[in-house]
């Protein structure tokens, strides 16, 4: 029985990575990473020159929503609301970091970037390739993103010249919505290695005592447990449709969580709000919890088990219904008349 995934080339020591985000912005959490069992690290996101301004943050920046005020394993009632956008240092700060985790960990550092203009995206790729990442992921559906930029035209471009100009593996990272198989397809005509879905969606909330939007007073960006279900779908449909691996990541807190993504044709599982909300030991956890359902159902590989649940979707067309009536004997009729003294 072993952990162990094959994902775009890479072996992983399980198909656990840690997201790009908020637990991949330093070197000491890559060891962290390591050290509790994650298969990889998508490092946080670096922004092209153009976007400077979204290395700063607002303070404070995050706020849980909807919490039970539980930090268990298993917490399911919480929405990790926050505003924070791109890598905080320079990207010359960035390439040394790629560099200084390739020195001090042994587990695979996915690299993460963002821009506009496909050439900005290529010279970007060609230097976290040259700084040493085993790979690469392009963040073209953050939510904190400029609206402006369109999947068609920017971001294909993007794609198309980034896989031409590198020799690592390439990831595109989708939003959640109507176009996640199209895009998925897209991605994969273009040359793509691997889609990520989905990204978190971008949320909102306000404060009724203050009667203001809380926070920083904008949009932000929201996930946590309940997003896995909306990402399952997509997963479910990519899968059944593109031939490139697919990173599954939203709302995964448990190791029954990264089962059912791999069931549904995921080869690896991104997670970030749960190590958030309950620390680094979450993702031996769930490597404990997968070794567990490996043995009690006698599964020496994941593999064996991926896109097992696509094997058993019922067709929209051949869904028993039953309108509740007997199916023989006559047709109950209740009438209701009004109660007579």
């Amino acid at each position: 029985m072993s952990l162990t995934t094959s994902f775009v080339g890479l072996t992983l020591q399980s198909p656990v990575i840690v997201a790009s985000g908020p637990a991949s912005h330093d070197v000491n959490q890559i060891h962290l990473a390591e050290e509790h069992g994650a298969g990889a690290v998508v490092l946080k996101t670096a922004c092209s020159d153009k976007y400077e301004h979204m290395r700063y943050w607002p303070r404070p920046r995050y706020k849980l929503l909807d919490w039970d005020k539980q930090i268990g394993g298993r917490s399911k009632t919480f929405s990790l609301y926050s505003y924070e956008q791109g890598y905080s240092g320079t990207l010359e700060d960035y390439w040394n970091f790629i560099r200084v985790c390739k020195e001090h960990s042994s587990i695979p550092i996915i690299g993460s970037i963002f821009a506009d203009i496909a050439e900005d995206w290529r010279a970007m790729a060609l230097k976290v390739e040259e700084s040493g990442a085993d790979a690469l992921e392009l963040d073209i559906s953050s939510p904190h993103r400029p609206g402006s930029l369109d999947f068609e035209h920017t971001f294909v471009a993007a794609i198309k010249a980034v896989v031409k100009a590198v020799h690592i593996p390439v990831l595109v990272k989708l939003a959640a919505g109507p176009d996640v198989v199209h895009q998925s397809l897209a991605a994969q005509e273009c040359g793509a290695d691997a889609v990520t879905l989905c990204n978190r969606i971008r949320g909102f909330d306000v404060d009724i005592e203050s009667q203001q939007p809380i926070l920083h007073g904008y949009f932000a960006g929201i996930g946590g447990p309940w997003a896995k279900y909306y990402t399952f779908r997509h997963v479910t449909e990519a899968a059944q449709v593109i031939k490139i691996p697919i990173s599954g990541t939203g709302g995964a807190m448990t190791g029954e969580d990264v089962i059912k993504y791999i069931l549904l044709g995921a080869s690896t599982v991104q997670i970030l709000s749960v190590i958030m909300v309950n620390g680094w030991e979450s993702i031996r956890r769930i490597n404990k919890e997968i070794e567990e359902y490996m043995q009690r159902k006698g599964i020496s590989s994941l593999e064996g088990i991926r896109g097992k649940a696509l094997q058993k979707l019922t067709h929209p067309d051949q869904i028993i219904r039953w309108s509740g009536e007997p199916k023989t004997g006559a047709r109950n009729v209740w009438k209701f008349t009004e109660h007579e003294e």
